[in-house]
C-alpha cells in the first residue's frame, strides 16, 4: 500500500456523523481516531434545505476536532442509503464504457422517474455469468450531484481535500475484505442495516454479484426479507447451505438480534472488527467506541482504508 497518506473516513447519517482517522507514520498504519458525535437534531436529506443540512454536519465536526484535531487533510465519505439508488440489471459486455453508462442513466429514470439523467453520477460493477448466474449483469449505484457538491463545499471550508463517496454498505466491505480472508472465498453474504434500510450483498470469490437495498417500514420485516433474500432461485442459484460465510453490521446491532437472526436462518454470523489488521494509539484501548462498538464504525473505517 505504498503512496499513502494519512486519511479520514467520515460516515454521514441523519442522526450523527462517525470518524475514523488513519495514519501512516515509520512505515506502518495506525489507527490514531475513532469518534461520533450527533446532530443537535435530526436531518431530512430530502427536504432539509442545504444550509441546515450542512451546519448539523459541521456542528458535529466541530464537536470532534476540539477533543482531538485532525492530522490529515484528505477525507472521504460513507453516505446513507436515502442518498443513493440503486440498480440491477443484465447487460450486454460489448458496449463501450460511455455508451454504458448513457445506458445506465436512462435505466434509472426508468426505474425512478423523479430523478433527472444528466444530475446522476453513476458508478457501477460488471458481473460476469456464473455458476450461480447464467447471464451477465451490472450491478449500478447512483447519487445525485448536489450531495456531492454538498460534500465538496464541507471539504473546502474545512481545508479538506475530498478523495472518495460511497455508501454505507460498500464502504464497509473494504473493512471487510482487508481485516477477514475468508470474504474473499466462496459464496460470501453481507448483511448491513440501519434504521430504514437492509443492504444484502452476496459476492463470489471476493466479487460481488448480487445487491439489494430494502426500504424497512420497521425492524420487524428483516427476518422475512433475509429468509427469502437466502434463497434464491430464479435469475440467482443462491440457497443457505452454499454460503460459506455470513458477515453482519450497521446500526445498533445487539447480540439478541444476531442470535434471533441465527436461529430463523440457520447461518452463523460474523459480527465484524473492522479494525482486527490495524494498529491503534494506546490511548484509543479507553475509547469505547474502539473497544464496544467497532462495528458500527465500519463504513469510515473502511472509507478510510480506501486507497482506489
Amino acid at each position: 500500500m505504498t503512496g499513502f497518506e494519512n486519511h479520514v473516513g467520515i460516515t454521514i447519517t441523519n442522526s450523527k456523523i462517525q470518524l475514523v482517522e488513519i495514519i501512516f507514520n515509520n512505515n506502518r498504519f495506525y489507527l490514531n481516531n475513532v469518534d461520533e458525535a450527533y446532530f443537535n437534531e435530526p436531518v431530512n436529506f430530502d427536504d432539509d434545505k442545504e444550509t441546515k443540512i450542512s451546519s448539523r454536519i459541521q456542528g458535529a465536526f466541530n464537536e470532534i476536532l476540539i477533543k482531538k484535531p485532525l492530522e490529515s487533510k484528505s477525507v472521504s465519505f460513507a453516505l446513507p442509503f436515502e442518498l443513493f439508488n440503486s440498480l440491477q440489471v443484465p447487460y450486454d459486455n460489448t458496449l463501450l464504457p460511455q455508451d454504458l453508462e448513457e445506458e445506465l442513466r436512462w435505466e434509472f429514470t426508468v426505474l425512478y422517474p423523479f430523478l433527472s439523467s444528466k444530475d446522476l453520477a453513476v458508478q457501477y460493477i460488471e458481473v460476469e455469468k456464473n455458476e450461480l448466474t447464467n447471464f451477465n449483469s451490472i450491478i449500478a449505484i447512483a447519487i445525485q450531484r448536489r450531495y456531492i457538491q454538498m460534500v465538496n463545499n464541507f471539504c473546502i471550508n474545512n481545508n479538506l481535500k475530498l478523495n472518495f463517496i460511497d455508501n454505507i454498505h460498500m464502504a464497509s466491505e473494504r473493512a471487510l475484505t482487508l481485516n477477514y480472508p475468508s470474504a474473499t472465498k466462496g459464496l460470501n453474504l453481507s448483511i448491513y442495516f440501519s434504521s430504514k434500510h437492509l443492504s444484502i450483498l452476496y459476492s463470489l470469490n471476493g466479487k460481488p454479484i448480487r445487491l439489494k437495498v430494502i426500504a424497512l417500514n420497521d425492524a420487524g420485516e428483516i427476518p422475512t426479507l433475509l429468509f427469502e433474500e437466502s434463497n434464491l432461485q430464479e435469475s440467482f442459484k443462491i440457497n443457505r447451505g452454499l454460503i460459506d460465510n455470513a458477515f453482519i453490521c450497521g446500526e445498533d446491532i445487539s447480540e439478541t438480534i444476531i442470535k434471533t437472526l441465527e436461529n430463523i436462518l440457520g447461518i452463523d454470523f460474523i459480527y465484524y472488527n473492522p479494525f482486527d489488521k490495524i494498529n491503534p494509539e494506546p490511548k484509543l484501548f479507553d475509547n469505547k467506541f474502539y473497544v464496544e462498538r467497532y462495528n458500527s464504525f465500519s463504513p469510515a473505517a473502511g472509507i478510510a482504508m480506501r486507497l482506489a
